[in-house]
């Protein structure tokens, strides 16, 4: 007969042995776990999915992973040998001589140009304001288009907005270059476009336009151009260029985004003279489609197949007015952005190009990573595009 002595020391041992089991299995897991990846640091060596040494990285460090994980989802994420752990990111093991901020080949002419960016040379600056006014050198790759006028005392009407993304080439949205109506310069280094007494700011007249093939008039799909300048325009504090984001998802909704400008849109006479910007947040893709189409159904044929792939969508934080900040603070053809101060750059995620008014709802921009194969070929045609 068992008496209570003889149940409390059969039920330690029961728990000794369930706990030492435990304890073994954790320890020679441990043990896979250090011998498959040598070690659990940011550097160290690893074996990488196919079997050749690799290098524990960050994701968005290892150019092998943004390529066949991210871009063109080749490889499943979860098939990735992991490393171990930052205190804010998981490392991955990433193939030797893929591992580097911005990627090689493996990203494209965009990220090989985006390397070759100087540092330094422009003021990066995070404030968590809405609908404030620029500083210096905050937004130093934004230009004004500017087109003509026959207005008593005013030389230029400006217009839309536009970001510069290579030597000679500035992007924005198609809808701003339309033939009827084509800016004939763009301006850089200002706040405040019409400040007699500044004299940093660059101007250049504009050679040619490229606006996207599928792009139409009569649609809000495929609003996007490229403008070549006739004369590049030099780094200084407040003109620099800025990266393409490379990633065609949507991302995270707690990411700051910005969109800046002066207000100005290709038919709207009012504007602010000084350079705004806005903070902003990603509105997922499909919350965003459902929202517009209750709301304009397709807009009379020109979001026929509603909000889609190629359009990204931001809102901005509710106010102590009852309202939302928003790119009605900014231009069309104007950047949504962010900063990435550990890589001293900002990133253009997308192009301002339409809303339903200031705040009633996420406005739309054009996705530049969906338009990458397009870009490319015009604005880095060869090596040496790429090193200017």
């Amino acid at each position: 007969m068992w008496t209570v002595e003889m149940l409390a020391i059969e039920t330690i041992v029961i728990v000794g042995v369930a706990l030492y089991s435990w304890l073994f299995v954790c320890a020679q897991a441990f043990d896979n776990f250090h011998y498959l990846n040598k070690q659990r640091y940011e550097n160290d060596s690893c074996t990488s999915l196919d079997g050749t040494s690799g290098v524990c990285s960050l994701p968005n460090e290892c150019a092998w992973l943004v390529q066949n994980v991210i871009r063109t989802k080749r490889v499943s994420y979860d098939d990735v040998p992991k490393c171990g752990f930052t205190r804010d990111d998981v490392l991955v093991c990433c193939p030797k001589g893929e591992s580097n901020r911005f990627g090689d080949q493996a990203l494209g002419k965009a990220g090989k140009a985006c390397q070759n960016l100087p540092r330094g040379t422009s003021y990066i600056a995070q404030h968590i304001i809405e609908g404030v006014e620029a500083e210096d050198g905050e937004v130093p790759f934004i230009a004004a288009l500017g087109y003509s006028t026959s207005e008593t005392g005013r030389k230029y009407a400006w217009g839309c907005g536009s970001s510069w993304i290579a030597k000679k080439f500035l992007l924005t949205a198609a809808h701003c270059v339309r033939v009827v109506q084509r800016p004939i310069i763009a301006r850089m280094g200002t706040l405040n476009l019409e400040a007699n007494d500044d004299q940093h700011f660059q101007d250049s007249e504009l050679e040619k336009f490229y606006s996207h093939p599928n792009y139409t008039s009569k649609s809000k799909y495929h609003d996007i151009a490229l403008i070549e300048l006739v004369t590049p325009f030099t780094y200084d504090q407040n003109v620099n260029r800025i990266c393409l984001h490379m990633d065609s998802q949507d991302m995270a909704s707690t990411l700051v985004l910005r969109a800046s400008g002066w207000g100005l849109t290709d038919t709207d006479k009012s504007r602010s003279d000084v350079l705004l910007r806005v903070d902003l947040n990603t509105e997922p893709l499909d919350r965003c489609a459902s929202e517009y189409r209750s709301l304009v159904g397709d807009a009379r044929g020109s979001l026929s197949s509603g909000v889609i792939q190629q359009q990204y969508c931001a809102i901005g934080k509710m106010q102590p007015s009852g309202k939302r900040g928003d790119s009605c603070v900014g231009d069309s053809g104007g950047p949504l952005y962010y900063t990435d101060n550990k890589a001293d750059r900002f990133f253009l995620v997308g192009i301002t190009s339409f809303g339903l008014g200031c705040g009633a709802s996420a406005s739309i921009y054009t996705r530049v990573a969906s338009y990458l194969d397009w870009i490319e070929p015009i604005v880095w045609p060869d090596a040496a595009s790429l090193q200017d």
